[in-house]
Parts: C-alpha cells; sequence; structure tokens
C-alpha cells in the first residue's frame, strides 16, 4: 500500500494525468512537481483546518472548488478515505480525467460565473487552490456567496490568495496597497487563457472584508502555502 505522505514516482500505482492536463495546472509537466506539491498542498489545507479548529470526519462531504486534474484532491482523497469527495472546474477534460481515474469521487464541470449545480448547504469543506489568485473582481463578488449558499451551517471555506511577498516587488505593489485590488492580464497567456483568468494580487485587508460580507468567521495564514496566503470563513450555525 502506498503511503500517501510520499511523493510517488512515474511508474509507481498512482493516477498520473497526462503532461498537458499537468501544465495547465502549474504551467509545469514535471511529475515530481505534480505530485509533490499537492502533497504538499493536502498537508498544508489540513494545518489550516487545525487552525479553524475544524476536523474532516466520516462521511463529510467536501468540494475542491477549481479542482483541474486532481493535483491536492488525490492526496486528500488518500488522508481521508471516508469522506465523500467532490470536484468541479471549468476545464472539462481535467474534470472527465478525474471522473476516470478518482475512484470514489464526484466531479461536474461549472461555468465561469454561478450557480453550481449542488443545493443549498451541500458541503462540509469547500477549497479552492490558485484559482481566487486569477480571477476577476467581477468573477470573485460573484463566487463568493455562492460558495457561502453551498457550504453548510458551521462548514469551512479555505481559499488561497498571492503572498504579499509575491505582488510587493511589483510596479503593481502601491496600487495594491491604496485599492487592494489588481488585475493584471498577461501577454504571454493572451488566446490561452479566457480575460476573466489572469492574475490577481489583493491586499490581505482587501480579502478579509470582502470574505467578512459573506462569512461571520474569517481568519488568515500568511505563506501558508509558500507564496500563497489561505483565507480561512465559516458560516454561521443556524
Amino acid at each position: 500500500m502506498l503511503d500517501w505522505r510520499q511523493p510517488p514516482s512515474a511508474r509507481a500505482e498512482f493516477p498520473l494525468p497526462p503532461a498537458r492536463l499537468r501544465f495547465r495546472v502549474a504551467e509545469n509537466a514535471s511529475v515530481l512537481n505534480f505530485f509533490t506539491v499537492g502533497m504538499r498542498t493536502a498537508e498544508r489545507l489540513q494545518e489550516a483546518m487545525a487552525y479553524a479548529d475544524f476536523r474532516l470526519t466520516d462521511g463529510a462531504t467536501a468540494l475542491d472548488f477549481g479542482c483541474g486534474c486532481g493535483r491536492t484532491l488525490l492526496w486528500l482523497a488518500r488522508a481521508f478515505p471516508n469522506v465523500r469527495w467532490h470536484g468541479t472546474d471549468v476545464d472539462a477534460e481535467s474534470v472527465d480525467w478525474c471522473r476516470a481515474s478518482i475512484p470514489g469521487g464526484s466531479f461536474s464541470v461549472n461555468a465561469p460565473l454561478p450557480p453550481l449545480p449542488y443545493p443549498d448547504s451541500s458541503f462540509d469543506l469547500i477549497y479552492g487552490v490558485s484559482v481566487f489568485t486569477h480571477l476577476s473582481e467581477e468573477h470573485q463578488r460573484a463566487w463568493l456567496p455562492e460558495l457561502r449558499r453551498i457550504l453548510r451551517p458551521g462548514g469551512l471555506l479555505l481559499l488561497s490568495f498571492h503572498s504579499k511577498n509575491v505582488w510587493e516587488p511589483l510596479e503593481d505593489a502601491s496600487a495594491v496597497e491604496t485599492h487592494g485590488f489588481v488585475f493584471r492580464t498577461s501577454t504571454k497567456l493572451k488566446g490561452i487563457l479566457p480575460a476573466w483568468y489572469q492574475t490577481t494580487f489583493q491586499s490581505r485587508p482587501n480579502i478579509v472584508n470582502a470574505l467578512s460580507a459573506h462569512f461571520t468567521q474569517v481568519g488568515y495564514l500568511e505563506r501558508n502555502l509558500g507564496d500563497q496566503d489561505v483565507a480561512l470563513a465559516k458560516k454561521a450555525d443556524t
């Protein structure tokens, strides 16, 4: 049996997405990078859960929002085999791969804007890694109330954002500090990624204020994912 803490090699009996799907996740098709980053991200998300005093118990339901080809979900599904795992993404090819390769998971393709195909209060845990680091302000404003809608009372939302150490050296730094939000389009990615999915830099106060408009308890972990911070939000018990 594989130890989920050990990064598998390309020869291991472990589902490996094709290179084109791995590249879409990180602009890097390296097998070692794919597995190692996924493993470390899963570990850090568990640290964030512990920080929020949140336990992912057997029978709980969890959603990977922007699951891609399962880089993080592969590891969490092994760490919590009795949790009902779901994933959703705009990338239909990656979702198809997850359906075929991650046993026991349920996957769906979502549109660029809400709604998601889930009833109210569906999930105990929702996490989105490297999603809000790319969404426009319009899309972020649309998705936050939708994620609240499908989160159960007492449930936990984890979202990653670019850390200050990423944007502070850039010429946009003063704009991030002043306005709280900078959306930068990429000439390199023009025609590859949609106009609403580029690169986003946000200040910590802006992130906390945006989440506080929809959630009662909001926390923040700087550099939890290396060059990304993790914001934590809980939905009030009713």
